[in-house]
């Protein structure tokens, strides 16, 4: 979804090196002027009437070094574990989206958005556990130092990245990626614990602290949604009756 052969500027497309070996070399430049940067590489985009700026189109890191198997990564993500003192590492297997911010006048961070991560205990004999409750968050650039090792298969993304010039359709590639560090923090939703991953914060880290175990059953999915059901039947019954109620030192109720 993102390739395109001439950007909304009318610049020629053409593949940019943003980072090499964890520097920074180069920025994503459309026709407006910046200092350095004579000309735009091609990165000017933007929705249907709204002012182009500079986008990214298809996001592909690559790795110069040997790639290793997930078995082998697996592997890698315990030993990680066992030499920082951890009992086990996260695995991060989906996620549903994110946000970044990259302004000047603020601080610039990303906030992934995973569905699925399991706990990878440090012992090969216990099984990988579900965990919820956790979101991946960091600044862009210290989280490129951190990267250890790479896959060797590939997976990709369409979508569309939502920014000041609109949305506009995005391709993203890569291979799993093994990291030293991360930072997570607790969903606002959840009611479960925060993950105790490697390089935690100590605040989200407590003896008491457990990992919740889903099992999913289709019995009990079915009695969940069918109670869902009900109480939003009972709710929209209960404010869609015309009814009229008299101020008597309390906030007036509809039953």
């Amino acid at each position: 979804m993102g390739h395109y052969l001439y950007d909304d500027e009318g610049v020629k497309a053409r593949r940019v090196t943003v980072v090499d070996k964890g520097i920074l070399k180069t920025f994503l430049v459309d026709r407006a002027p910046v200092k350095g940067f004579a000309r735009s590489n091609g990165h000017g985009r933007a929705e249907a009437g709204i002012r182009a700026r500079c986008r990214a189109s298809r996001t592909s890191p690559s790795n110069r070094a040997e790639a290793v198997s997930t078995e082998k990564l697996l592997d890698m993500l315990r030993d990680e574990a066992r030499k920082q003192g951890k009992p086990f590492g996260l695995l991060f297997d989906n996620i549903e989206g994110g946000f970044t911010n990259t302004g000047r006048g603020s601080a610039n961070a990303f906030n992934v958005l995973p569905n699925v991560v399991f706990k990878v205990y440090t012992d090969p004999s216990r099984q990988p556990e579900l965990v919820r409750g956790v979101d991946l968050i960091g600044t862009p650039l210290a989280a490129f130092a951190k990267i250890v090792a790479t896959g060797d298969k590939v997976d990709v993304f369409n979508g569309v990245c939502g920014a000041e010039s609109g949305g506009v359709p995005v391709s993203a590639s890569s291979p799993p990626l093994l990291v030293s560090e991360v930072e997570v923090q607790k969903k606002a939703q959840s009611a479960g614990p925060a993950a105790d991953s490697p390089g935690a914060p100590s605040r989200w880290r407590s003896p008491d602290m457990r990992a919740t175990r889903i099992t999913a059953c289709p019995a009990a999915l079915g009695l969940a949604a069918r109670r869902s059901r009900r109480r939003r039947t009972r709710r929209r019954r209960r404010f869609s009756r015309p009814c009229a109620t008299r101020w008597r030192g309390r906030w007036p109720t509809c039953g």
